[in-house]
C-alpha cells in the first residue's frame, strides 16, 4: 500500500534562511516569500527499499502547504464580520497556515495541524487606532501593535500582515487545520468549531457511541486545556466532511 508522511515546519531561523550579510533581517518582498514558503506542512509519499526509507520524488501526493496556500474556513465563526477582509469579503477563504506545532490524526485518515504562535507574523507600519474588540484580542494573544519590524517583518513587505491595512487578518489564524493528504486538490480546512487559540496539539479518539473527541492544549501562558466532542457520529466509510464543524 501507499505510505504518506506528513510533517509540520513550525518556524524559520531568518539568520540561516536569509543571506548571511542581512543578519536575519528581511529586505524585500522576495525575502518574505522565501520565509513564507519554508513554513507550513509537507505531504510526501515514502517507500522502503534496499537503502531504507526514501521519498518518492515524483509522487502525485507530494505537496507543500505554506503561508500563502488557499484555505477554507468552516464552522460557527466562518463568515463573521471579524473574518472579512478586502481580499475575502465572505470571511470564508483565507491564505496560509501558521506556526504549525503539534498534530493529530483523525479516525478517517486526515491530518490535523495546529496553529500555535500565529501572533508573531503580524505587525503594523503606522500608529494604530483600534476599537476595543481588536485591542483586547491582540493583547490577549500577543499580536504586536507597535511600529516595529519584529522577528519576521512580513508586514513591512506584505500588506496582508499589516494591521494598519488589514486589522482582521490575525483573526483568520489560530485554528486546527484539517489536511487530506490523500487528495492533493483538496484545500485545507480551518475548523473554527475547535476554537481559536495557540493550538499545541490535537489528540483524537471516539466515544463508545462514535462521537469524535479532540483533546487540545493552548500554549499561551495561563490558558487552558480543552476537550471537544462532536455533535455527529463517525461512520466508517461515511461522510466525514462536517464531523469537526459542530
Amino acid at each position: 500500500g501507499t505510505e504518506l508522511l506528513v510533517v509540520n515546519s513550525e518556524y524559520v531561523n531568518p539568520k540561516i534562511n536569509l543571506p548571511v550579510e542581512q543578519r536575519g533581517k528581511a529586505s524585500s518582498a522576495d525575502d518574505i516569500v522565501r520565509l513564507q514558503n519554508f513554513q507550513g506542512v509537507t505531504v510526501m509519499e515514502v517507500t522502503e527499499g534496499e537503502a531504507g526509507w526514501q521519498v518518492v520524488i515524483d509522487s502525485p501526493y507530494n505537496r507543500r502547504i505554506h503561508h500563502r496556500s488557499e484555505m477554507r474556513i468552516d464552522g460557527p465563526a466562518a463568515g463573521h464580520d471579524l473574518f472579512k477582509t478586502a481580499a475575502d469579503p465572505s470571511g470564508t477563504q483565507s491564505l496560509g497556515t501558521f506556526n504549525n506545532c503539534g498534530s493529530g490524526r483523525t479516525p478517517w485518515g486526515t491530518y490535523l495541524t495546529c496553529e500555535e504562535n500565529f501572533n508573531g507574523y503580524f505587525g503594523t507600519t503606522t500608529e494604530l487606532s483600534l476599537d476595543d474588540v481588536h485591542a483586547k484580542g491582540f493583547k490577549r494573544y500577543g499580536v504586536s501593535t507597535k511600529v516595529d519590524p519584529g522577528r519576521y517583518n512580513y508586514h513591512g513587505f506584505d500588506a496582508r500582515f499589516d494591521l494598519s491595512k488589514n486589522p482582521n487578518e490575525p483573526h483568520r489564524a489560530g485554528y486546527i487545520v484539517e489536511v487530506d493528504p490523500w487528495n492533493p486538490d483538496a484545500a485545507p480546512v480551518k475548523h473554527t468549531a475547535l476554537g481559536r487559540f495557540k493550538h499545541e496539539n490535537a489528540a483524537c479518539t471516539l466515544t463508545p457511541e462514535g462521537q469524535v473527541v479532540v483533546y487540545m492544549g493552548d500554549d499561551e501562558r495561563g490558558e487552558y486545556m480543552y476537550k471537544w466532542v462532536s455533535r455527529d457520529f463517525y461512520v466508517p466509510g461515511g461522510d466525514t466532511s462536517t464531523l469537526l464543524s459542530e
